[in-house]
């Protein structure tokens, strides 16, 4: 038996990643046969309720596998944004994921390996000429075995740095991923019902723009019925202090199920969203979705996605009334998503087979 061991930013209340953990389960144990498979991400007390048959946080677990499963490995933020220490502090107290991963990567550049290393569906950058992220995010998927991308900007990156990779796209794009049987709402109210996807920024100064901005928004605008969605309630906690008076969803997994959290989402008509996979998942339950350009993977969506809109910098309150007012309630995602699809599911089907050689 195989032993495979699948790390991410797993368990950390974070409804995508969460997601992303239990889309990758599934096709691990559909395309794979004999295979043990252990998650690595936040100890918690929830995530072996999500998976099926999986361990998570297996002690003395020795992989001859390690997968590096979605999301945003390596980046770094501009360094124009003055953060003083105190600034800093805060943010660390406020993502202390973000802490263990710099003590991670440490222990990374110093230890041995000793099976086969894959990245698959995973993001690289932005860098802001950060020379050092750079450097360090090269060495690292230059040791990898097999190294699948989910966007043109991360593939470039590998062939500048003369890295093979294959293009693919995000896994929950990806034929593993089951929605909601019923994808469309029969009929709706007067009023169309939008969901605010929020995410706590801290790193640039137009973060806390979007933020007043947005609420401004929430409380002035009536042509649609608003309500908040925080996809990661232990991370998002700004967010979560200035809705404490709202009527807010938030993901909580011991409360809903991956499946009775997106039957959730699917009540809404539409989406604007701060969280890479809000958007995503609203185009999967075919919702029509502006992305809050808070970083760059968001308007990268909106490239791959021709059908989302985009919120861009400097987060102007009359240019989000116009995106919501034009909202296409019968968007149709199909070409967009048959791409997609086929990306996602030719990088997955790539590493199997050089699973399958080694």
């Amino acid at each position: 038996m195989t032993k495979l061991t699948i790390k991410g930013a797993y368990g950390e209340t974070n409804f995508g990643d969460d997601l992303l953990m239990c889309v990758f389960e599934n096709y691990f144990l559909k395309e794979f046969d004999d295979l043990q498979l252990n998650f690595v991400g936040e100890e918690n007390n929830y995530a072996n309720k999500l998976l099926i048959s999986s361990t998570y946080l297996k002690p003395n677990f020795q992989p001859d596998w390690e997968v590096y499963g979605g999301g945003t490995q390596f980046f770094a933020f501009q360094s124009s944004y003055n953060t003083s220490l105190i600034q800093k502090i805060g943010i660390a107290f406020r993502n202390p994921g973000l802490v263990k991963k710099k003590l991670s990567d440490v222990f990374f550049k110093n230890c041995i390996n000793p099976g086969k290393i894959a990245f698959i569906g995973f993001g690289i950058g932005p860098f802001y000429e950060n020379q050092e992220a750079i450097a360090n995010a090269k060495q690292k998927i230059a040791m990898a075995d097999f190294v699948g991308v989910r966007d043109e900007i991360s593939y470039q990156y590998c062939a500048g740095w003369n890295i093979p990779a294959t293009l693919g796209a995000d896994v929950v794009f990806s034929s593993y991923f089951e929605k909601p049987t019923c994808i469309k709402s029969e009929g709706f109210n007067e009023k169309r019902k939008i969901g605010i996807i929020v995410r706590d920024w801290d790193w640039e100064k137009s973060g806390n723009n979007y933020i007043n901005v947005l609420i401004e928004f929430y409380k002035t605008y009536s042509d649609a019925e608003l309500q908040f969605i925080v996809f990661a309630p232990s991370k998002d906690k700004e967010w979560i202090g200035k809705l404490k008076n709202e009527n807010f969803l938030a993901w909580d997994p011991e409360k809903y199920s991956i499946e009775s959290f997106l039957e959730e989402l699917n009540i809404f008509d539409g989406f604007i969203t701060a969280r890479y996979h809000g958007a995503i998942i609203a185009s999967l339950l075919n919702k029509p979705v502006v992305c809050v350009e808070i970083e760059p993977k968001l308007r990268i969506l909106t490239e791959q996605v021709k059908e989302i809109k985009l919120w861009e910098k400097p987060f102007n309150m009359q240019h989000l009334i116009k995106l919501v007012d034009e909202l296409n309630f019968d968007v149709d995602y199909e070409t967009s998503l048959k791409d997609r699809r086929a990306n996602a599911d030719t990088m997955l089907l790539e590493f199997k087979k050089i699973f399958a050689k080694n």
